[in-house]
């Protein structure tokens, strides 16, 4: 019985290090976008303190902004160019099943701007509220991009009181077309502390896109869609949590 115990846990192990390698480098992107999705299903169904939270659809209900002061053109809408993957709608069943029974697939959010100067040129996004997250361990962060090979760098910003901001790596956005980008998330132990002993939970304060110096000045333009988390709920603790709770719940 002890053994059978044994191997069950290093299955485990072993398990949710292929799903999530927990450095804070972005994941190079993978081909098989279907196959990062079914991970993902597999990671929930077979750890049960992992949640999903959807953090924003991009449906149009929150505003978001763009910032950069020394630019003529800043410019964001609600568009319904969609993510054409295969795995795009396979991803959103996996929302639906997992919390968001009515999540919609709509709409993407469309950031149109210019870049005067490669070397220097950097843009804030960030929504008119910040996103809270629910209180756990953030350990990924998932999010659809469209870009026409950009040569820029997208962050993704999280914040929390007493605390300084932290960045999240997504990659460079030199690709064409619709990608899945996955980002692990280790969080510092001190920040790590303020959720589990403070219960002071992380939020999305903003994306960072950065150009590099190799960009082409010009109009250009991108699309997110579907920003989620993948949330470990193992190592908190509180008073009533053992009270099933909604924060999972589409809003």
């Amino acid at each position: 019985m002890f053994l059978f115990i044994k191997k069950v846990n290093i299955f485990f192990l072993l398990l949710i290090f292929f799903c999530l390698d927990l450095s804070s480098a972005p994941r190079p992107w993978d081909r098989d976008e279907e196959g990062r999705v079914l991970r993902l299903q597999k990671a929930l169904e077979n750890e049960k303190n992992y949640v999903l939270f959807l953090a924003e659809d991009f449906e149009g209900e929150r505003p978001w902004s763009i910032y950069r002061s020394d630019s003529f053109l800043n410019h964001t809408e609600f568009s319904a160019n969609l993510p054409d993957s295969s795995a795009f709608p396979k991803e959103k069943e996996v929302i639906q099943n997992n919390g968001y029974p009515n999540v919609q697939t709509q709409n993407s959010f469309l950031i149109h701007s210019f870049v005067e100067n490669p070397k220097r040129d950097h843009w804030t996004i960030r929504p008119e509220e910040q996103l809270l997250l629910p209180l756990g361990l953030p350990i990924q962060a998932i999010i659809w991009v469209y870009s026409e090979g950009h040569h820029m760098s997208l962050d993704l910003v999280v914040t929390q009181k007493k605390s300084k901001e932290i960045y999240l790596p997504l990659g460079i956005l030199n690709f064409f077309g619709w990608r899945r980008l996955e980002v692990p998330i280790n969080l510092p132990k001190e920040n790590a502390r303020l959720i589990q002993s403070f219960s002071l939970p992380v939020s999305v304060k903003a994306f960072r896109l950065t150009s590099q110096p190799t960009q082409k000045t010009g109009a250009f333009h991108l699309y997110f869609d579907q920003l989620c988390f993948l949330m470990d709920k193992s190592t908190f603790v509180y008073p009533g949590s053992e009270v099933q709770d909604t924060w999972g719940n589409k809003r």
